[in-house]
C-alpha cells in the first residue's frame, strides 16, 4: 500500500477582507483555501516562476486590454447592434 507523502504547513498574514473575499471566492468556485494556495504552489513550482504575469495579474493581452478601453470608452468600434445574431453576420460581409 502506498504511504501519503509528509506534508508540512506554511503560514501568512492577510486583511480580514483579502482572506473573506479569497475564502468566499474559493467557496463559490468549489475549492478550499487551502486547496487554492496548493494549486498555486504547484503551477509555481511547475513554472519556475509566477504563473502569470505579476504586471498583468488579469492575463489579458496588450492589444485585449486597448480592446477592452476601447469598448468602455467607445472608440474604435464597429458599429452598435440591437441581437448578437445581427453583430454575428458583419463579419461575414466583409
Amino acid at each position: 500500500m502506498p504511504t501519503a507523502a509528509a506534508t508540512e504547513s506554511i503560514s501568512a498574514k492577510l486583511r480580514k477582507d483579502e482572506k473573506d473575499r479569497f475564502t468566499l471566492i474559493c467557496d463559490e468556485i468549489g475549492t478550499s483555501p487551502s486547496n487554492a494556495i496548493r494549486m498555486f504552489v504547484s503551477a509555481f513550482n511547475r513554472r519556475g516562476g509566477f504563473p502569470f504575469d505579476p504586471s498583468n495579474p488579469n492575463g489579458f493581452s496588450q492589444e485585449t486590454l486597448a480592446a477592452m478601453n476601447d469598448a468602455a470608452t467607445g472608440r474604435n468600434l464597429s458599429g452598435s447592434y440591437r441581437t448578437v445574431k445581427e453583430a454575428m453576420a458583419v463579419p461575414d460581409e466583409e
